[in-house]
């Protein structure tokens, strides 16, 4: 299986926090990919901050987060693994008012996600949906349908 990775969503006038906040980490330039990349505690990462990815979204993906956040930019996280992928995101999720897609069929909001990521610290969202996760009343967290990577 390739590595794990996400797209972070946000309303384009939070851009430049979300670049910001990602940049921190001491990002460098990927000559190979035309990306950049991190090596950060043990762990390799890609990413594409040029927002590109949301070309690869259906017309109705990209209505459903419009209706969400309003004009989307995206960041796309590639990861080594799903450790990697875990502490990635509890660094940089906290705060951020956005969606996560998990490249597979999920759009969650990115408290929503950080909460199930809490909740099961072994959940692999690319094998089981987070709505498989839910207990008792059998509704999982509110979200919204996702592309599926590489479709």
């Amino acid at each position: 299986m390739s590595w794990p990775s996400v797209i972070i969503l946000v309303p384009a006038g939070r851009r430049m926090s979300l670049e910001g906040r990602i940049r921190a980490f001491g990002l460098a330039p990927d000559p190979a990919t035309g990306g950049e990349r991190l090596h950060w505690h043990g762990y390799s990462y890609c990413f594409d901050l040029s927002g590109r990815i949301l070309a690869d979204y259906e017309p109705d993906e990209i209505e459903h987060v419009t209706a969400s956040i309003g004009e989307p930019y995206a960041v796309q996280v590639s990861c080594q693994s799903m450790d990697a992928a875990r502490a990635f995101l509890h660094d940089v999720l906290p705060g951020v008012d956005g969606l996560v897609d998990t490249n597979h069929f999920e759009i969650l909001p990115a408290a929503g996600f950080l909460t199930l990521m809490n909740g099961h610290p072994g959940w692999d969202w690319r094998r089981r949906p987070s709505t498989d996760l839910a207990s008792g009343s059998g509704d999982g967290p509110p979200g919204l349908s996702g592309h599926q990577e590489g479709a």
